[in-house]
Order: C-alpha cells, then structure tokens, then sequence
C-alpha cells in the first residue's frame, strides 16, 4: 500500500498539474490573439491592412467614432454637395481628396461650382473634375459665399475684401461696381446651406464611419492590448508571465518524472 509521503506527493503533483493545465487555458485565448495579430502585422504592406478600414458598427462604437450630427449640405440644381468633417460628397459619392471648408454650391452653365478650401472646383453633373480654380490664378481670397448673378448670367463670389464677378471662362475677376445696392441683392441668388434629407444624412453617415478607423490600428491595439481598455495591456503581460510559468514548470516537470 503506498504509504504516507507518496499519498502526499500524488496530491502535489495532482495540484501542480491542475495549477498547469487552467494557467494554460487561460492565456490560450491571449496567446491566439497574439499569434494571429502578430503574423497579420508582419504582412501590413502586402495586406493593406493600412488602406482597409474596419466597417463593424460595434468597433466603430467602441472607439467613439460618430459621423458629424448636422452635416453642411448644399443643394446645386437637383444635386447635393456635403461636407461630412473633411470629406466631400456629390450626393452619395465621395469626391477626390479632403477639404477642410465648405462655403457654397452652385449649379452654373451646367457645371456644378464648389467654393471648398478657398478654392472653386468645377465639375460636371456627374462629378468628374474638370477644373481647379485658386487663388494664386486669380482668384479672390478668403471666399465666404457664393452665388449666381441671374440678371447678368455671371457667378459671383463674396471674398475676404468684397464682392467680386467672373467671366464666362473664369479667368477674370472684376469687383462688383453695384454691391450694396437693392439691384444687386434683388439679382444674386446666393447659395445657403439646406438640412439634409433624413436617409442621405443616414448614409452618408454610414459612409463616413466606415473610412475612418484603419484595420491596422485595431490589430496594433489588439496586439498591445489597449483594446480592452486601461487593463489591457496588463491583461497580456500577465499572458507573457503566465506563458513563462508553464515554460518553467513544464520543463521543472519533465526534469522531476526523468529523475
């Protein structure tokens, strides 16, 4: 019958066990987060995992990414220019790069004229860039506003130091002679910012959360653990020393059963 010592021992080699076996189950799930965001990241380039952005409404949430309540919206013609934080948009498409400023949208000539970032952009209907216009070719700076002189058939602006009118190419700018006057407020119909229609608000609202937030950014902060809040991080260096310990013990034990 064994005796005492070896009942003892049994008992402390059940525990050591026990301990190894639930101290490797609970970092399992850190070390498999580990492995897998740690090879994708190893691949950033070739994944564009920097291009790609998370379209999850949850995560997005998480990270406190909301689209802009009240979105500045112009209506030009039958068409719908909005500035979503510093993305334009022609209705629902988004147009090229970011802008920081919106300040009128006209439908002239059957072109649609965007006064954004102290520049004019001409594009088509269809929203195809035909034209860029600055203010180092001419045009006037610190645009406020814009409009359509319906009388004259010209494009106005409202710049930084006056009231200014194009010609029809608009290479030439000339100030306004009659500003002020009944004639002219009577004359310019001057683009203002309408609320957007409830389900393009909703989609554009859409669109903007899910251009935001890069994949790469998740999987850096589920590597680190900042994921998981102010604990995360602690969370996987407790994996780290737990993977440690089973190192330890696993080989402690090994040693232990050869002798």
């Amino acid at each position: 019958m064994p005796n005492r010592r070896q009942e003892k021992n049994g008992v402390k080699w059940r525990s050591v066990h026990t301990w190894h076996r639930y101290l490797g189950a609970s970092a399992a799930l850190c070390v498999l987060i580990l492995a897998i965001t740690g090879i994708a990241l190893n691949h950033t380039e070739p994944l564009e995992l920097d291009s790609h952005y998370v379209q999850s409404d949850w995560i997005l949430d998480r990270y406190g990414i909301q689209a802009p309540l009240e979105p500045l919206s112009y209506r030009a013609g039958d068409r719908r220019i909005t500035l979503t934080e510093d993305q334009l948009y022609l209705d629902r498409r988004k147009i090229g790069e970011s802008y920081r400023q919106l300040t009128g949208a006209v439908l002239f000539n059957e072109l649609l004229v965007i006064a954004v970032s102290d520049n004019l952009l001409l594009l088509t209907r269809h929203g195809e860039l035909i034209e860029r216009l600055q203010d180092t070719g001419g045009l006037p700076g610190g645009i406020k506003r814009i409009g359509v002189d319906t009388a004259k058939g010209l494009l106005v602006v409202e710049a930084s130091d006056g009231q200014y009118q194009s010609d029809a190419d608009f290479l030439h700018w000339q100030p306004r002679t009659d500003r002020g006057t009944d004639r002219d407020s009577a004359t310019i119909a001057w683009a203002v910012p309408t609320p957007l229609e409830a389900t393009l608000k909703s989609t554009l609202g859409d669109h903007f959360r899910g251009e935001v937030l890069p994949v790469e950014r998740v999987l850096l902060d589920l590597h680190s653990g900042r994921f998981f809040g102010s604990a995360g991080p602690w969370i996987m260096d407790a994996a780290a020393v737990i993977l440690l310990l089973l190192a330890l013990s696993g080989s402690w034990t090994w040693f232990k059963r050869r002798g």
